[in-house]
């Protein structure tokens, strides 16, 4: 797979998170997902919180496709993820023995691009591996209908939960998890890494005002 004219890129501006929730708008019409207002944009309550970041895929420098990247970290005070609502009494669990919980979702694609969507997903997970650099013990988790459950599968996670109906969800949902690790990703996906590496994106000015190294330390 050739992933040479693709880039990742940070929002950080208005503009580019505006371009980001009009793409998940324009994903999520295409597939009837409910429910949509008329403004042209997607984007729900976890947006505007300080522990969620949203990327843009880029192909030759025009967006065509978005993911967000959730991050929780006691030590960062970044309290939560979206999925961990669904799954309380498990995430209780995982979060004694995993510092650092990653979850990638609002992953959307532009409809006249569909014929990326094999390898868009796979290009937009370079950014939750982007934060590895500055978390030594990162577990991955998502929530995942039956439909999509191989999906993930492919990606390496795990099943953690039987599938159940969950709050604020219409359809029954898993948790899989998986530790977020790069060899295994490639060996799943037949990625090079040289690829992986040009795909993540810089997220120095998430981390500007943290000391990464005593993070490291109390991992």
């Amino acid at each position: 797979m050739d992933f040479s004219k693709f880039s990742n890129h940070l929002c950080l501006t208005h503009e580019e998170k505006i371009t980001a929730y009009n793409i998940r708008y324009q994903a999520y019409t295409d597939v009837d997902y409910e429910p949509l207002s008329g403004s042209g944009l997607y984007k729900d309550e976890y947006d505007e919180e300080s522990n969620h970041f949203t990327f843009l895929l880029k192909d030759q420098g025009k967006p065509m496709a978005t993911a967000r990247v959730s991050v929780k970290c006691a030590d960062l005070e970044w309290p939560s993820v979206p999925c961990e609502r669904g799954f309380a009494e498990k995430f209780a669990e995982l979060s004694k023995t995993h510092p650092v919980i990653v979850e990638i979702g609002r992953l959307a694609v532009l409809p006249e691009v569909r014929g990326m969507s094999s390898i868009a997903p796979l290009a937009l997970y370079a950014n939750a591996f982007a934060f590895t650099e500055y978390f030594d013990d990162v577990l991955m988790v998502c929530a995942s209908g039956k439909k999509h459950k191989r999906f993930y599968e492919r990606l390496g996670l795990t099943r953690e939960t039987p599938f159940a109906p969950r709050p604020h969800c219409a359809i029954d949902l898993c948790l899989m998890t998986v530790p977020l690790k790069i060899d295994p990703f490639l060996e799943q996906t037949m990625m090079e890494r040289s690829q992986l590496d040009a795909l993540m994106p810089n997220l120095s000015p998430i981390f500007r005002h943290h000391d990464i190294a005593a993070l490291r330390a109390s991992a």
